[in-house]
Parts: C-alpha cells; sequence; structure tokens
C-alpha cells in the first residue's frame, strides 16, 4: 500500500498552495492512504484559556468547506480529525473518507491535556471512551488522535485487534519532536504495526512554532523509515501489509496478560 503523511501550515493564508501541493504529490505519488494533521482545516483553536462558541462555530464552518474538496484524492483513503458541535458540546473526531463510502466515524478524542496552548479540556468534551478499530477495503486502522498516542494500552488493544496501520494525526510543537517520534517508534512495536502521523507546521500564535515532521514507522523494530520536513513536507512509501501481519506473533503482542 502507498501511504502519505504530511504537514501542513497553520497559517490559513499558506495553506491553499500546500494543499494543491500536496494533491499534487499524491496523484504524482499513486497514493492510497492519505493521513491529514488533526483538526487541519483552521488555526489551531484551543491555544487561549476561555473557550468561545463563536470560535467553535467558525472552526466547524471551515472544515466542512474543505472536506468537500476531498475528492481531489481521487479513490485515496483519507484520514483526518475535524471538531464537531452537538448542541453545546464540542468534540474532536477522527473519520476516515473514500469516493464510495464518503465520510465514516472511528473515534472521538479522549484523553487533553490542559496547559498554555494547549487547553484542550477546556474546549472539548467527551464522548464515552471507545478505542475500536475500523477495517475499509481489507484495511484495519486505529487511530490515537495526539496525546492519546501516550496510553500505550490502547495501542495494544488495537494490535491485538489485529490492526494494520496506527494513525496518529498531531498538532504538537517543534520543541518536543524528538520525544514524539521515540512515541511513535514504541508504538510500532507495541501495536505490532505501521505507525503514521502527520502533523501542523509553521507560525503559530503568540510566536509558537509547530514541529512539523510526520512519520512513518515499521512494525516489529520500530525503525523511523521516513519524515517530512520543511523543504519536503509530504513522504510517500509502500507500506507492506504482510509485516504487520506477521508482527503480531512476535514480542511484545504475544506475551499473555
Amino acid at each position: 500500500m502507498r501511504a502519505t503523511v504530511c504537514e501542513l501550515p497553520n497559517n490559513a493564508h499558506q495553506f491553499e498552495s500546500v494543499w494543491e501541493q500536496l494533491i499534487a504529490h499524491c496523484k504524482l505519488n499513486n497514493s492510497e492512504l492519505v493521513l491529514l494533521p488533526e483538526m487541519p482545516f483552521h488555526s489551531w483553536i484551543a491555544n487561549q484559556p476561555s473557550a468561545e462558541h463563536a470560535a467553535k462555530i467558525r472552526a466547524v464552518e471551515a472544515h466542512e468547506r474543505w472536506l468537500k474538496r476531498l475528492d481531489e484524492f481521487d479513490d485515496a483513503l483519507v484520514a483526518y480529525s475535524k471538531p464537531v458541535l452537538k448542541g453545546d458540546e464540542f468534540y474532536n473526531t477522527a473519520y476516515v473518507w473514500t469516493q464510495k463510502t464518503g465520510h465514516q466515524k472511528v473515534h472521538t478524542k479522549h484523553f487533553f491535556p490542559e496547559e498554555e496552548g494547549f487547553y484542550e479540556d477546556t474546549w472539548f468534551d467527551r464522548e464515552s471512551l471507545h478505542f475500536e478499530m475500523i477495517e475499509i477495503n481489507g484495511l484495519k486502522i486505529g487511530f490515537l488522535l495526539c496525546t492519546e498516542i501516550w496510553f500505550t494500552q490502547y495501542t495494544r488493544k488495537y494490535g491485538l485487534e489485529g490492526i494494520d496501520i496506527l494513525l496518529c494525526p498531531r498538532a504538537t510543537g517543534r520543541s518536543s519532536i524528538a520525544q514524539w517520534i521515540r512515541c511513535g517508534q514504541t508504538s510500532a512495536v507495541i501495536g505490532g504495526c505501521y505507525c503514521l502521523s502527520s502533523n501542523r507546521s509553521g507560525a503559530g500564535e503568540n510566536q509558537f512554532n509547530w514541529g512539523g515532521t510526520g512519520w512513518i514507522c515499521q512494525p516489529v523494530d520500530g525503525s523511523l523509515l521516513g519524515v517530512t520536513s520543511k523543504d519536503a513536507p509530504f513522504l510517500t512509501l509502500d507500506v507492506d501489509l504482510a509485516k504487520s501481519k506477521l508482527a503480531k506473533g512476535t514480542y511484545p503482542l504475544y506475551v499473555k496478560e
């Protein structure tokens, strides 16, 4: 399978041109799976310590406008998360999209940080705890949205369920890149699967620097197969799903609880 990860700018004025470059890259490289960053179609919303309903509406509307353009990816499976308003409740929810199946809800983020620049526990609500894989076109996928990748018990759960690929859309800063990559590599080992991540990039509010650095890690040994960068914001590699299936019989997944 040809899998693509990316880094996309937080800045709305830069987003259009980078988006067009991403579409061109995916077509040129025959991408079959494309992972977008966490809530990519609006500047980061949870950077203020008080939540504003009007801001939530703007973020939802921006995502709904951009999501109409997913058909530009042709036959690829596209994975993403978006903000969702249900009455007064506000969720960060992961979906997969194909031209045939449309948008399929998979998982709503449950674990949130609460610190400067990331007041997510204030902004977002939780649905009931739900970490379940989805199988689409024979591909078994699990989501861990950003912070959730550190809750490795769910990585193991997904691995025991037989996932091929663990998807981690992120919104993380430049200063913590190394620790996030290590977590992605460890997750590939724990889950016996490929671990893919895409992230925001560029300048944010209050002089914050987004980290970019999407990644693809392989199962069993967690080797880092490649990362994105400012100069190469898209990465497409062949992902051998047979390796994920074989990894389910290796350490540490075979260890009985």
